[in-house]
């Protein structure tokens, strides 16, 4: 786990709330780390697949590789005439020992991997900290210290229970803060959901 979210749980245990291995076992009382992962205007999950690809009308230059993996950019060392550093070719492999296969790039490379992927793809394309590629025998392209740096997470927690009684609730303006309450529940059944 990184930072502060490797303390998320093990300081909820130590209030008291059981750190929960397997939350989607059926049981969800306890302390985990999801991902979020849930389109809030439907209530389904998104991907990048629901979220980007699927609305797009269909298009002659996009091409998509299912169970494909980018494990590096070819980062030119020769430099246009701002002095700017240009990628070649993307490559790629559909699974660790698969072989790699490599895309020509023709004009522009978009590198969305995440918090986590666009990082490990750029260093281990040579670009990122100087000291962390030749710690690992990367050939250094161009020294950028802030790549896979400073890492943060944003913690959330949720209170679930039933409501025996009229439970009056108000939501939350954004100049409140970023929680919403919900309306009144009724309903024993019924959860109402808390977030801080």
């Amino acid at each position: 786990m990184i930072g502060i979210v490797g303390n998320w749980t093990s300081s909820l245990k130590t209030a008291g709330v059981a750190e929960l291995t397997s939350p989607n076992g059926g049981v969800t009382l306890g302390g985990f780390i999801t991902p979020s992962s849930i389109n809030p205007a439907n209530w389904t999950r998104s991907y990048s697949r629901s979220a980007y690809i699927a609305s797009l009308p269909a298009r002659s230059n996009l091409h998509i590789l299912p169970e494909a993996t980018v494990v590096r950019l070819d980062v030119s060392d020769d430099q246009d005439s701002a002095g700017n550093l240009y990628v070649r070719s993307v490559e790629y492999a559909t699974n660790p020992a698969a072989p790699r296969r490599t895309i020509k790039v023709n004009k522009e490379v978009i590198l969305s991997g995440g918090p986590l992927g666009s990082p490990k793809i750029l260093m281990h394309s040579g670009v990122g900290p100087k000291d962390v590629l030749d710690a690992a025998s990367v050939a250094l392209k161009l020294e950028l210290p802030g790549v896979g740096q400073n890492l943060q997470d944003h913690l959330v927690s949720i209170f679930r229970g039933d409501a025996r009684r009229t439970l009056v609730t108000r939501t939350f303006t954004p100049a409140d803060g970023w929680c919403s309450l919900g309306n009144t529940f009724r309903d024993s059944r019924r959860y109402p959901r808390f977030r801080f």
